[in-house]
């Protein structure tokens, strides 16, 4: 989704047919959503709009869920995530795979990204897998290619290979981009292949 087929301000996932809303997912929410993300027209990767986040007193209230298609969740064979993210100097951005068709039941991946400091990890297993780095204030392409089949997960910041894991929750289901207490971020092109 490169958002450009939606109006500045709209909420994603009041007007789009592929995103959800966590509270919509997990309470049965209607909307107007309480926790959606409005399309932005200020920043940009590519064309007009980006989808924009900002954490507002210890976090959300922003929390968006692209579920990845039909037969989730995967176990076996090929998954990449590709997306453009512009993180504000001195802040972040996290976003997390969700291993199961209910969001909040298990967390596969989750991804810290906080003044510069890139930190792939299972937060409810405690396990860190990967640190890195990744630039501030302007454009980068993250993508996380998973050979499920394998369970080797790999992450690229700019198709430069960051470093491979070993997952603990080796399944994938959906994206849920969430903005922890201080992240501003935007996110664009966001795009997923099984």
């Amino acid at each position: 989704d490169d958002f450009e087929g939606y109006q500045n301000g709209d909420p994603i996932a009041e007007t789009s047919p592929n995103w959800n809303s966590w509270d919509e997912l997990m309470n049965g929410s209607t909307a107007p959503f309480i926790d959606d993300a409005a399309i932005n027209n200020t920043n940009s990767n590519s064309g007009n709009n980006s989808l924009y986040f900002e954490a507002v007193g210890a976090g959300g209230p922003q929390d968006i869920v692209l579920p990845f298609g039909i037969g989730t969740p995967y176990t076996t064979g090929s998954f990449e995530f590709t997306a453009n993210f512009y993180i504000n100097q001195n802040t972040g951005a996290y976003f997390n795979f969700q291993g199961d068709n209910i969001p909040g039941t298990t967390w596969s991946l989750d991804v810290k990204m906080d003044l510069g400091n890139i930190v792939l990890e299972n937060t409810g297993s405690g396990i860190n897998y990967l640190n890195s780095t990744y630039p501030e204030n302007q454009w980068f392409e993250l993508k996380i290619f998973v050979d499920l089949s394998n369970n080797i997960w790999s992450l690229y910041i700019d198709n430069i290979w960051k470093g491979s894991f070993t997952n603990t929750t080796n399944q994938i289901a959906s994206l849920d981009l969430y903005p922890i207490i201080g992240h501003e971020f935007y996110i664009d092109d966001v795009c997923y292949t099984y």
